[in-house]
């Protein structure tokens, strides 16, 4: 089991780098060994899962299948693509679909409304769960989460405008997003792009996922006091309350 954890540490470390990485800066990033590395490597690759190339290593073409399986078998990504479009349609807006995997999200679905984003984030991409609206729900929405302790780890945060937050700024934020049930962020991640997103729960109060609602932060003004914290949290509703139970 050991080693299964640990080459699934190896392929995330592929995933999240987006650039061919040598053996030792895998091992680096893991904290394993480079022999160990190596023999993980090599079975990656030999299924598929790792590519190997004359600067280093990849993600290889098996992700791209596992990928399109769960795109094709997703009970949740099934539910929501048509509350997407009618989300994107209505309000002009990206409408993004993200489930948590350990401390990330992906976006797993994404629909593009009348106002043409400036910057599309590719299906299947990994991002923190702190900054972002979408990320940000998942550590506010579970009441079991200690926001401070979670603040604490996090600090500090540096949004794409130069913002730099401590815990005490952090666990606010959390804080706010917790008892209002829905985030926004305003040039978190990237400068110009404003978002507002919800947490999805099943009928039995389990969290499956987020859904966000992306724009440029010039044409959007002030998201929290407008009418798109009602419309994501609605769209969050309507999916959860559709997705079969246990699913």
């Amino acid at each position: 089991m050991r080693s299964v954890h640990r080459a699934f540490d190896v392929l995330k470390v592929l995933e999240l780098a987006q650039q061919p990485l040598r053996l030792t800066d895998i091992a680096q990033r893991t904290a394993l060994h480079v022999a160990t590395t190596q023999r993980l490597v090599g079975v990656l690759t030999d299924h598929g899962y790792a590519s190997r190339h004359a600067n280093g290593y990849t993600a290889g073409p098996a992700a791209l299948s596992t990928a399109h399986a769960f795109a094709t078998t997703s009970p949740l990504r099934l539910v929501a693509r048509p509350v997407l479009e009618e989300v994107a349609t209505a309000t002009g807006l990206t409408a993004s679909l993200y489930v948590r995997v350990q401390d990330t999200r992906v976006l797993i679905d994404r629909v593009e409304g009348g106002q043409r984003p400036h910057y599309s984030l590719p299906i299947g991409e990994r991002l923190p769960l702190y900054p972002g609206a979408a990320g940000k729900v998942f550590l506010a929405g579970d009441p079991d989460n200690d926001l401070g302790k979670i603040a604490d780890e996090l600090q500090p945060i540096t949004f794409a405008d130069g913002t730099v937050l401590d815990a005490s700024a952090i666990h606010s934020d959390l804080q706010r997003i917790r008892d209002n049930g829905f985030a926004t962020s305003v040039d978190e991640r990237r400068f110009d792009t404003t978002a507002v997103a919800a947490l999805i729960r099943d009928t039995a109060d389990r969290p499956l996922g987020s859904i966000g609602l992306t724009g440029a932060t010039h044409s959007l003004g002030d998201v929290g006091a407008g009418a798109l914290p009602a419309d994501v949290r609605r769209a969050a509703q309507a999916i959860g309350s559709r997705v079969p139970a246990g699913a």
